[in-house]
């Protein structure tokens, strides 16, 4: 009996929502733009109007630097045909098309009506079990999307797709816009297979279950390369454009700050206890295991990516001076808030694609290098964005960062910390520059590596921002990621050996020498 009961329920919750879904369609037909919503029964209503559409062309097209079509974005035209290609009369595919049609009015009382609907039958639904609460969750925040598809490199074609819709919205539904990206399909399928591996492998171990890659081209922060977790399929949410926290990672690009105002690698700070403050405002850094080492040159705090020389540092050249630093490479803070000292220790959320661009600068003798996905924009033959046309700014000075180029690559200065896990660091003997990072917690683990030919970023974690193992270290974790992919750009390239410009190293000072 309470089996004939729930049958008749069912029954009941599907008649509701085929008349809700007539009632919204009914509400929404005048303003389809000549294509409009349809359903089997309202053919039979309305014999002498046809509904046949053609499959509409693309609004958007979004191809890789190789030619392939990656994405594409179309207006509600399409959303029409879609539904029209799919008539039914089973809830769930009611539902479906219900909550993917955009808003085709910008009528307040249409909108308002048909969005009541839509939250009503999905909470129907949802009671029912018919979806699960998280696609219920997804859905009702899905209003006014227009429908667009992703061929390929779904991480970053989503990436771009946001990145179009902050600068080019307008252009994006009118029909004849071809955007040509930096991406390339090999290369990123290379680094999908390296984060998907070396997840299971490196990190899952420690409890974190999600990784991103991104890899850029140093000269002009073309992306090659950027892949936001180890399964799109699983989870869609591109880790490496969500702003983490990258400890020790943002070290170097503060600390190149004080070569700039004549310190030194060979610079000597005493690594030893410190307070900043008084009373309960006191900040009181620590080193990684608590233990303090005495006085060591710059070289080894960086290498060893030790805390207290590091704000010593920070506050030796002045809070502001550092974060211009970090604006001038276009780290994007908030600049009416104050950071404090904690900032070089990456204590404030940057995404992985930012710090890739950032580390750029450090990659190719100091100029700006931001990560970007484009490399021409055109809408209906006139060209919107050309980054031939892009002209090259110097942010950095160019013996300063030859000093950190020479500092992040000395592998014997970083042995005394990571031991022969530095092989993760070392590029077949050739030029190159690390630096990795743990944030609090921890929370996550972080690596840049690079050579002249490519800057990579890798960032390890959990989407939700749950704690991973204390025992996870970003060499040991994410450094075979980033290594991986360099050495296999190497091969595959053919990359020739570059080498960084010699650095001359500045007299040192009684201010500039020691660092109490």
């Amino acid at each position: 009996m309470n089996t004939n009961r729930n049958t008749n329920q069912t029954k009941k919750y599907i008649l509701i929502a085929l008349i809700a879904l007539m009632f919204v369609i009914s509400i929404l037909f005048p303003f389809v733009n000549n294509s409009t919503l349809a359903t089997t029964s309202y053919n039979e209503k309305n014999p002498s109007v046809s509904l046949n559409m053609a499959p509409p062309s693309a609004a958007t097209v979004i191809y890789a630097k190789d030619g392939e079509v990656i994405g594409k974005i179309y207006n509600s035209q399409e959303s029409a045909y879609q539904y029209m290609q799919n008539p039914t009369e089973q809830g769930q595919s009611i539902l479906y098309h219900l909550i993917n049609v955009p808003p085709y009015s910008s009528n307040p009382t249409i909108l308002s009506i048909a969005t009541k609907l839509k939250t009503y039958l999905l909470k129907l639904f949802k009671n029912n079990n018919v979806i699960s609460s998280t696609d219920y969750n997804q859905a009702i925040n899905n209003v006014g999307q227009p429908y667009f598809q992703v061929l390929h490199t779904p991480y970053f074609t989503e990436y771009v797709i946001r990145k179009l819709y902050q600068k080019y919205q307008k252009y994006l539904l009118t029909g004849g816009l071809k955007v040509y990206t930096t991406v390339s399909p090999y290369w990123n399928t290379v680094a999908q297979n390296i984060v998907t591996q070396d997840v299971a492998k490196y990190t899952l171990p420690y409890g974190a279950s999600d990784a991103a890659l991104v890899a850029d081209n140093p000269t002009n922060g073309q992306i090659i390369a950027m892949v936001g977790g180890p399964n799109y399929q699983q989870n869609q949410i591109n880790m490496a454009d969500v702003p983490r926290h990258q400890g020790s990672s943002m070290k170097p690009l503060i600390y190149i700050k004080a070569f700039e105002m004549g310190y030194s690698p060979k610079t000597m700070i005493d690594d030893a206890p410190v307070c900043f403050g008084s009373g309960s405002n006191a900040y009181c850094p620590t080193d990684y295991g608590g233990q303090t080492k005495g006085w060591m040159s710059i070289t080894q705090a960086i290498n060893q990516s030790i805390n207290i020389p590091a704000i010593k540092m920070f506050n030796r050249i002045g809070y502001q001076n550092g974060l211009n630093t970090l604006l001038s490479e276009g780290i994007k803070l908030n600049t009416k808030r104050y950071y404090g000292l904690p900032l070089i220790l990456g204590d404030t959320g940057v995404p992985v694609v930012r710090m890739v661009g950032a580390y750029n600068a450090l990659n190719n003798g100091g100029y700006y290098a931001q990560s970007t996905p484009f490399l021409k924009i055109v809408y209906n033959g006139k060209t919107l964005y050309n980054s031939a046309n892009v002209q090259r700014k110097r942010i950095l000075q160019a013996n300063p960062v030859a000093e950190m180029d020479t500092l992040l690559g000395d592998t014997a200065m970083k042995q005394p910390m990571y031991g022969p896990e530095t092989y993760y660091f070392s590029i077949q003997g050739r030029p190159y520059g690390s630096k990795d990072g743990t944030t609090n917690g921890p929370k996550g683990i972080t690596v840049y590596e690079f050579i002249p030919q490519v800057t990579v970023g890798v960032w390890a974690g959990n989407a939700n921002d749950s704690l991973i193992s204390p025992n996870a270290v970003g060499a040991f974790e994410t450094g075979p990621f980033a290594h991986s992919f360099i050495m296999d750009y190497i091969k595959e390239k053919n990359l020739p050996v570059v080498n960084y410009p010699t650095p001359v190293y500045p007299q040192l000072t009684s201010t500039t020498a020691t660092i109490p």
